[in-house]
């Protein structure tokens, strides 16, 4: 309570949230040219994604200094996310922008001097739009970025994933995993037997990755956690040294669990082994059982919630392609019928579905075939699609600085492509060429859309 006590603006995760954003941007725009774009791309659309959670979603949002920031931040992204498409890097002076902004960001506000340089291309241009924005609302100052307030929250979404497919068949899944590991416990003398259903519980939780990869990460990491416990309380059982040991595993905890699942568990083992031996009771008379229970919980989960489970691997990763096709083309429908105001929140929802495609497709990689070998095949396709969102944010730049009027032509290429793109995922036929991928800078010149029709074209060519 006392810790939560100073909710002052320095304090406040929503400004702390939007500071990591424009960290995270300038990171993107130093690595401009580079091999690490992609990589640091992602990651900024991974902190736009911890932001928006925390920003209240109602009908009524006021423009609030942090939404404007925040508004501010999406539009430098999208010129980032062209550049970066473009392979065109920008001054270092420019790049540091970002970084004052977080800066002040955290300080409450601030001034921001954006340095004046010579944009020479639409989605430079636009990244200097952007960034003069983003320094007048950290300043405190009303600053027009020309984007609608965000569309309010569809009260049916909640009920229809509740009642989807993946959803159903998951509560399926956790119900036979939970009713086989009640069958073992109610067959073998186990001393705690909760432990079985509660950890097959936490390894078929859906947010944590692969439920191959967890259920071999909890058996091998309370094996290590017991044989770490096992080697400090062999050194001593003082209550202080006891409690020290506590508090370590506690603040490891979050660094654990953002790493890895299977170190989350060989920190989280000991932790629960010494506060049992604080409370009284030996947790070294704990150490085989709890192996045991963990050891009988990740074999139920193996066999009966993945061996043997009817699930396939298309039930996961490719309704997730399907969704972030369909997510681009409206964004590209947007930016070609000109919905300025629009735009900007379906970019966000494109870009929130390619990030979790390729986070579906990164757990498939994890896994054994045929889910690793079908997340293998699919892999370029992901890659195509979070280019050909950087081209279109790049055609955005043409439209709006370049005074580009959208070639008919190009545009129902790209469309073709994408529902191509489409059916194969829902007919299940991934893609068996890797796209090609731009060797030179893109000329400004020519249309952002024609290259990234050539690409999609060669990734679906039949051989």
């Amino acid at each position: 309570m006392l810790l939560g006590l100073p909710a002052t603006t320095h304090h406040d995760p929503r400004n702390r949230a939007l500071a990591a954003v424009y960290e995270a941007l300038g990171r993107t725009l130093a690595d401009l040219g580079t091999a690490r774009g992609a990589d640091s791309r992602r990651v900024l659309t991974a902190r736009l994604n911890q932001l928006q959670d925390l920003l209240p979603n109602r009908r009524r949002v006021e423009r609030t200094g942090l939404r404007r920031m925040y508004e501010a931040a999406l539009a430098a992204t999208e010129a980032a996310t062209g550049l970066l498409w473009a392979w065109r890097p920008v001054p270092p002076e420019v790049a540091a922008v970002p970084g004052l902004l977080a800066e002040a960001v955290r300080q409450g506000g601030g001034e921001v001097v954006v340095p004046d340089w010579r944009p020479d291309t639409p989605a430079r241009q636009a990244l200097d739009v952007a960034l003069r924005a983003a320094a007048e609302a950290v300043a405190g100052r009303d600053a027009r970025i020309g984007t609608a307030p965000a569309p309010p929250p569809d009260p049916w979404r909640l009920r229809a994933g509740l009642l989807s497919g993946p959803s159903v068949r998951y509560g399926l899944r956790v119900a036979l995993c939970i009713a086989a590991g009640s069958v073992v416990t109610a067959n073998f003398p186990l001393n705690k037997s909760y432990w079985v259903p509660m950890t097959i519980a936490f390894v078929l939780k859906p947010d944590l990755g692969s439920v191959f990869l967890r259920a071999v990460s909890r058996a091998v990491g309370t094996v290590l956690g017991v044989v770490v416990t096992a080697a400090l309380l062999s050194l001593t059982t003082e209550e202080w040294a006891l409690t020290a040991m506590a508090a370590l595993c506690v603040a490891l905890l979050p660094y654990a669990t953002a790493a890895h699942y299977g170190l989350n568990t060989v920190v989280m083992t000991p932790m629960a082994l010494v506060l049992l031996q604080l409370g009284g009771q030996s947790s070294a008379a704990e150490f085989w059982p709890r192996v045991l229970d963990s050891v009988l919980a990740s074999a139920v989960v193996l066999l009966f919630g993945y061996l043997l489970w009817p699930e396939r691997p298309r039930h996961r990763i490719e309704p997730r392609l399907v969704t972030a096709t369909t997510a681009l083309r409206a964004y590209l429908d947007a930016v070609t019928d000109h919905r300025r105001t629009g735009e900007v929140w379906l970019r966000r929802t494109a870009y929130r579905s390619l990030a979790d495609a390729r986070h579906e497709v990164r757990q498939g990689l994890a896994e054994p075939p045929p889910t690793g070998r079908l997340a293998e095949q699919w892999l370029p396709a992901t890659a195509a699609l979070e280019r050909l969102g950087g081209a279109v944010a790049a055609f955005a730049a043409q439209v709006r600085y370049g005074g580009r009027v959208p070639d008919p032509a190009e545009t129902e290429r790209v469309r073709r492509a994408l529902d191509e793109l489409t059916a194969a995922a829902r007919e299940h036929r991934p893609p068996t060429r890797p796209a090609a991928r731009p060797s030179a800078p893109h000329d400004p010149a020519l249309s952002a859309l024609g290259r990234a029709a050539d690409e999609l074209e060669v990734l679906l060519r039949r051989p």
